[in-house]
């Protein structure tokens, strides 16, 4: 397999290279991931021909996103596609000790809400907008729908 060969997603116009990158660990989701090691994580995949960069506000409440954003600002956006989720709302914890548990063993200190209501999708798009301070994302996935 050539990660950097394309597909189309049906229906979409949207070329996808055949590998991607997940950004769940660049939200600390198994160990701490310093900046640095974030930029160059992508860079790499970038280097290996990796198009196709995918990150949700879940992935360390919104670290991830953050992370992927700076590194996409550091290249030309029209030499790769970027997806991320809706479905999530994240907010300040209200209570520091009895918000919502996360499997991620870093990340950002933000609490979250379930919101697949008109308001609530386009509430976590323009979210994900200011998160990653790109001007657009190519694909809006709907993250944990069950």
């Amino acid at each position: 397999m050539d990660p950097a060969e394309t597909r189309p997603l049906p229906d979409t116009g949207v070329h996808v290279t055949q590998l991607g990158f997940g950004g769940a660990p660049l939200g600390e989701l198994f160990t701490r991931v310093s900046d640095d090691e974030a930029h160059e994580t992508l860079s790499t995949a970038r280097d290996c021909g990796i198009g196709y960069f995918d990150t949700a506000p879940f992935y360390g409440m919104g670290l991830s996103e953050r992370r992927v954003g700076r590194f996409l600002r550091s290249i030309p956006r029209e030499d790769v596609v970027l997806s991320t989720k809706v479905g999530r709302i994240l907010r300040r914890p209200f209570d520091s000790v009895r918000a919502r548990p996360s499997p991620f063993i870093g990340g950002l200190s933000f609490d979250y809400y379930f919101d697949y209501g008109y308001g609530g999708i386009m509430r976590a798009f323009e979210d994900s907008i200011q998160r990653l301070a790109l001007p657009h994302i190519d694909l809006l996935v709907i993250h944990d729908l069950d």
